[in-house]
């Protein structure tokens, strides 16, 4: 309702009351649209201003409340992956709230993986396993090699005086690599009017750092491979690696830490043992995965129930078999409980971009819940919670390129 002058009415507005005049008598009644003629006659009986339906504002009245029913739907839909959180705490009351608005704001629903079978959730029960770190370290499976092109790209990189024409060299080695960057640098997404068919200039557009990136998630395509689509999503994987890594060299920048590169590595594979456990033991993974769905627990505090050690001990164990840094290992190693970590701050920053990434649902490793946040590690991080949004918006934008990647 708008309080409207005589002389500022328009025709075909619509009364939202009665018109009298000074008598009481009625004029015209509340509902009437308005014609020069119904003007005249309020003017006549000396009627100078009316109620009238103000559009604009009940259509804003409408969307807020449009909006605010949808703010409550997904606060109540994703309230149980908080479950092992404190909402009041400052960092996660605001992950709540960017969670919530993360999901209002895609126009695409999430990849699901599909469900694990149904006769499994009767039939398996909480039983200690033998350590399968143990088995492998034992040798009693042969573990996958990563390939030469990452450690030749991470060469390259760490050399001041390397050009993009000597990362080209080592990028077209890889057929799978170099048709990527062309295609993503083709895309909608760099907008050129003229294609780019060199290496060179791929490299120069999409810039090293990333070039390392993608030839991290291509490598961990080729090497886990077939996983069975019942326990994992690989793409859904990728995506969380993918964002926590960038997640993680975000937060590293915000508080002015130099290795923001070695952070994007143990953020894209703090994981890694999962997949390992995926690809080698099912038959424990589908019954640790199915207990954490029925049971709602957190999926690494669960893992040494079924596994007798959990994911963090086998991603230590083949990080030293590829012959990674002592300081990403130790980093990937201790994302749950940073505070063990020789370097605290920096395994922190993988542990609260885990955490995000978990909140705000991009992609899975197989945990339904956020993970318990390690408030002194938080609180020795010194991050403000206002920082989030901004590092979530740029890391969003930056997924992109992995999605780009994943339609092959």
């Amino acid at each position: 309702m708008a309080v409207m002058n005589i002389d500022d009415l328009k025709k075909d507005m619509v009364l939202s009351d009665d018109v009298t005049d000074i008598t009481g008598r009625l004029l015209l009644q509340k509902g009437q649209k308005l014609r020069p003629k119904h003007v005249n006659i309020m003017k006549k009986w000396g009627v100078s201003e009316v109620n009238v339906v103000d559009d604009a504002n009940d259509e804003r009245r409408s969307n807020s409340h449009k909006n605010q029913k949808e703010t409550e739907q997904i606060e109540q839909e994703i309230m149980p992956i908080f479950k092992y959180v404190d909402l009041d705490h400052p960092a996660i009351k605001e992950l709540f709230r960017l969670s919530v608005q993360f999901r209002k704001e895609q126009d695409v629903p999430e990849e699901k993986p599909k469900s694990l079978p149904a006769e499994s959730i009767d039939t398996y029960e909480v039983h200690p396993t033998e350590d399968v770190r143990e088995k492998i370290s034992q040798k009693e499976l042969k573990l996958p090699e990563i390939p030469d092109i990452v450690f030749e790209l991470n060469d390259i990189l760490s050399d001041p005086l390397s050009t993009a024409d000597n990362l080209a060299q080592v990028v077209a080695k890889s057929p799978s690599l170099a048709a990527v960057l062309l295609k993503i640098v083709n895309s909608s997404f760099y907008g050129f009017s003229s294609k780019i068919d060199t290496i060179t200039r791929a490299v120069t557009i999409i810039g090293t750092r990333e070039i390392s990136s993608l030839a991290l998630v291509i490598c961990t395509i080729t090497v886990f491979k077939n996983i069975p689509r019942e326990i994992l999503s690989m793409r859904s994987f990728l995506k969380h690696g993918f964002a926590c890594g960038l997640l993680s060299r975000m937060l590293a920048a915000n508080r002015n830490i130099q290795q923001t590169e070695q952070l994007f590595v143990a953020g894209l594979l703090h994981d890694i043992g999962r997949v390992i456990i995926y690809k080698y033991f099912p038959e424990q993974a589908k019954a640790l995965l199915t207990r954490c769905m029925i049971a709602e627990k957190v999926l690494h505090q669960e893992e040494p129930n079924f596994l007798g050690c959990n994911h963090s001990d086998i991603s230590r164990y083949v990080l030293q078999e590829w012959k990674f840094p002592p300081v990403l290992e130790d980093n990937i190693f201790h994302h749950h409980n940073p505070m063990a970590a020789n370097e605290p701050v920096q395994a922190t920053i993988v542990h609260l971009a885990d955490i995000i990434v978990n909140g705000l649902g991009i992609g899975s490793s197989g945990e339904k819940l956020v993970p318990p946040l390690d408030t002194e590690a938080w609180e020795l991080l010194g991050l403000p919670p206002s920082s989030f949004e901004v590092v979530i918006k740029q890391a969003n934008h930056q997924l992109t390129a992995l999605d780009l990647f994943l339609q092959e």
